[in-house]
């Protein structure tokens, strides 16, 4: 009696750790359904704790592309990630469905997956600074995502094209431009974001400039009315002159209007002058004349 008294508390405690052990049922699961060229394939699952697992992938032609060996957790769970080649077809890598198996001694578990020739648009988003922006939004066409902590963003598109790139957080001026995106993933580089702090500071700036601009305009201006008033003093003086030179052309040609009166009363006295010796011999004449006569008068009267 007492062997099987303590034969039956040992079996039931074996019986309670082989049970969870032969319930534990082997599982895997992809993070999405779908992943593009270059994407990271993540797969989970549940299988027994601290036991080793193998997780392959095949792609669509049921080739062996990947492989990884990893132990399962104390609560069983297990995580593995295949890394896609961001440009395909390349090697067995092709476009397609592909399967993932998971072994676990003589357990298996499947899941599918496929990769399809997807167009993204990448990019990072940061400050005047350089450090990443995040929680911003970005806008390609239609489709949109938010920035990561260290700014970084991917977005799907549904087709190739050129879109309308947006870029907008509160406090920030939008960001806009035009983006071409092909098959695969498009790399826009680094966005760098205007703040309204930054923008005010450097309108306080350009203000500032200004200011000094205006102070050496001032300055200028001050400088050009003293140099206008002095112009405006020598042009005065000019005039004075100007006033004066006109009274003395006057008074010169008033001069030489008198100087040709004169002129022409010198030419009537030349005039006269030169007839004043033949005035002279007639008087003359007309003198002996009348001695003559007056002889003659005299003898006429003597007789």
């Amino acid at each position: 009696m007492r062997t099987r008294t303590l034969f039956l508390p040992f079996f039931l405690v074996l019986c309670l750790i082989a049970v969870p052990v032969m319930a534990a049922t082997l599982t895997v699961t992809t993070s999405a359904p779908s992943y593009a060229p270059g994407e990271t394939i993540i797969v989970t699952g549940t299988a027994v704790a601290n036991t080793d697992v193998t997780v392959q992938l095949f792609n669509p032609n049921g080739q062996l592309v990947d492989i990884v060996y990893v132990m399962s957790k104390p609560d069983g769970t297990y995580t593995v990630s295949f890394n896609t080649p961001s440009n395909m077809p390349v090697g067995q890598w092709i476009i397609g469905t592909y399967t993932v198996k998971a072994f676990m001694g003589t357990q298996t578990a499947t899941a599918t997956v496929s990769i399809q020739q997807r167009v993204a648009v990448t990019g990072k988003v940061v400050d005047s600074a350089g450090a990443g922006v995040a929680g911003a939004t970005v806008t390609v066409g239609t489709a949109w995502t938010t920035t990561g902590s260290d700014g970084s963003f991917t977005v799907s598109l549904p087709a190739e094209g050129t879109y309308t790139l947006k870029v907008s957080k509160a406090n920030f001026y939008t960001y806009t431009a035009s983006v071409t995106a092909s098959f695969g993933t498009n790399n826009v580089g680094t966005i760098k974001l205007v703040s309204l702090e930054d923008k005010i500071a450097a309108l306080e700036q350009e203000v500032a400039g200004l200011s000094d601009q205006v102070a050496a305009l001032t300055s200028k201006v001050n400088a050009l009315n003293s140099s206008l008033a002095a112009a405006n003093t020598e042009i005065a003086s000019l005039k004075t002159q100007v006033t004066q030179l006109a009274a003395l052309t006057t008074t010169v040609q008033q001069l030489q209007t008198t100087a040709n009166s004169l002129k022409s009363s010198v030419d009537s006295l030349q005039a006269t002058v030169a007839q004043l010796p033949a005035f002279y011999a007639l008087a003359f004449i007309g003198i002996i004349i009348a001695v003559i006569a007056v002889i003659l008068v005299y003898r006429k009267i003597a007789k």
